[in-house]
């Protein structure tokens, strides 16, 4: 192998070297080799010499002999080797014995040359070493400049991360992290702009960006002192100060920012626009964010333009909390097999027998049983649901698989969203071998509302394939009676609301007629809830109504009652 000398000499021109040799004749002819292609050369004239300057400076490269004074090489290189195992060590040694290869290839060095030292025999043991310290050295290199490059993009991202590019203010996660870390008490204030999609979807999105940047120009005129202003996304801005104002201040603040928002005016494609902001406040050092959302939903469910504190007793507040109570032990009940069916019998006015049963599901805890007010609303919002519906399926028709009697099945949206029921209902139908006509499945009559077309198409399919549909509490929502007469259901349940005062409410009373006149016009039966004694009962059967459901005749009950 032809290698350069003077190409070498250009590779090692940064290469620092120790050359440790403790004969001053040996050292000089070394030397003169070694100064012809490093440019930095210590020079130590023992191991203890060589330990002393390694600990105080930084070689590439250590050439050392073995049979030194004080120290000899192969014991300089164990330690050089403890501290640093990435160290090239060169042994120069006039032994060639195995005992001294062994051993310094047990140490780790990265070469050997023997006395007396040929030209060609350490120019090419340099070279090796040159090539795998200038690689190290470009890698290296190359991992210092992308830990700058990254370092820097870092930091770009991060100032970008907590500034939103269309209003210039600091964002929701720069809002977040200030929260993580404050101490004192604030006050943060969520302003949200009323039906903002609706501006979105008339405008265009950049009119809607447009109607983004003029409220933050309004804002960040109209500011609290010291107080900070955060564009959270979408249809959000926040307002964060310290606690040194007062209820009184506060809502006065965010009125004068609603009424400065309202009589404001935006062009949008040549139409004037006025709008409206909802206000939610909350105060303390613990989960601000948090309590002014809570606030936001719950002022949202009341309307628009409206200001509300967060308080421990909103009702979100406390469905959490309920939610945090029981989420565990309906988890448990259904792992368990502790959600059940109860069973209210529904009597046929006509001959006051039985005529169904309405299977209602229980859930047992701890030997308690809790009715469905207690955990379906929650049950709904964590997705267990569906869990329930196929539990109450499935012991319904195990109950009812020894009888002829027919039952009905509340049905939710949920159940119908997640499109499984009829794959389900057909199979139970097959395994406990009962007809379809005997089953009433029961939906709320939201569904009807909001028309939602895959669950009236999954509804019109079950009952082609035999079922009975009902529509369950009819009249508590806002009643869609050309979706309930396009639906062609079987039974109309009036809402227990109306049914149960119809012997003292005027108002009760006609509108449970209306439903009942409706319902027949339509070819649907009708059931009564809640007939709880027999002066409503009586009323019931002088309208005419099929059906009756109540305590006037039994509460739901494990068991199946023949008699009323």
């Amino acid at each position: 192998m032809d290698i350069n000398i003077k190409e070498l000499a250009v590779q090692t021109k940064e290469i620092r070297i120790l050359y440790v040799e403790d004969e001053e004749s040996v050292r000089e002819q070394t030397m003169m080799i070694l100064g012809m292609l490093f440019h930095h050369t210590d020079v130590a004239f023992d191991g203890e010499d060589a330990w002393q300057k390694y600990q105080n400076s930084s070689y590439d490269i250590i050439f050392s002999d073995i049979s030194m004074p004080r120290m000899d090489g192969i014991e300089l290189s164990k330690h050089i080797k403890e501290e640093d195992p990435f160290q090239k060590i060169v042994i120069i040694s006039a032994y060639n014995t195995a005992d001294y290869l062994l051993e310094a290839i047990e140490i780790g060095v990265d070469g050997f040359i023997l006395k007396p030292i040929k030209m060609d025999k350490i120019v090419l043991t340099i070279k090796k070493l040159v090539d795998s310290i200038l690689s190290k050295k470009i890698m290296q290199s190359y991992r210092e400049n992308l830990e700058r490059e990254v370092i820097e993009k870092t930091r770009i991202i991060q100032e970008q991360a907590v500034t939103d590019s269309l209003t210039g203010l600091q964002n929701r996660f720069s809002l977040n992290r200030y929260l993580e870390n404050i101490k004192e008490n604030h006050i943060l204030f969520i302003i949200n702009i009323d039906n903002f999609d609706s501006i979105n979807t008339v405008y265009g999105y950049e009119n809607g960006n447009f109607v983004i940047a003029s409220l933050a120009n309004i804002l960040s005129k109209n500011m609290l002192k010291k107080a900070s202003l955060y564009y959270l996304g979408h249809d959000e801005f926040g307002i964060l100060c310290d606690d040194s104002y007062g209820k009184d201040t506060v809502e006065s603040y965010a009125k004068e920012l609603q009424s400065l928002i309202l009589q404001s005016t935006i062009t949008l494609n040549g139409n004037l626009l006025k709008g409206t902001v909802t206000i939610a406040i909350s105060t303390g050092n613990e989960n601000l964010f948090k309590h002014a959302h809570m606030a936001l939903k719950e002022a949202k469910k009341e309307g628009k333009n409206r200001i509300k504190f967060y308080d421990k007793n909103l009702k979100i507040e406390k469905l959490q909390s309920r939610i945090q109570e029981f989420s565990p032990i309906l988890r448990d009940a259904i792992d368990l097999d502790n959600i059940v069916p109860y069973f209210q019998p529904i009597v046929d006015n006509r001959t006051k027998e039985v005529y169904k049963y309405e299977c209602l599901a229980r859930m047992i805890c701890e030997n308690e049983v809790y009715s469905p007010f207690t955990f379906i609303d929650i049950a709904e919002l964590i997705g267990l649901m569906p869990d329930i519906t196929r539990i109450i399926i499935d012991k319904a028709f195990q109950k009812f698989q020894s009888n002829e009697h027919s039952f009905s099945i509340n049905i939710t949206e949920i159940d119908l969203n997640d499109n499984y029921l009829k794959e389900y209902l057909l199979e139970k139908l097959q395994e406990y071998s009962i007809d379809p006509s005997r089953v009433i499945l029961e939906v709320l009559e939201g569904i009807s509302t909001t028309g939602v077309e895959e669950s009236l198409k999954q509804l019109n399919t079950l009952r082609e394939l035999g079922f009975s549909i009902a529509i369950d509490d009819f009249g508590a929502q806002n009643s869609n009676f050309e979706r309930v007469n396009a639906m062609k259901v079987d039974f109309i349940k009036i809402d227990g609301g109306f049914v149960k005062n119809i012997a003292t409410d005027e108002k009760s009373y006609a509108i449970v007629k209306s439903i009942t006149e409706f319902s027949k016009s339509i070819g649907a039966k009708v059931i009564a809830e809640y007939v709880h004694n027999q002066e409503v009962q009586d009323l019931v059967e002088k309208l005419d109504i099929e059906f009756s459901q109540g305590y006037h005749f039994s509460e739901p009950k494990p068991e199946l009652i023949d008699e009323v």
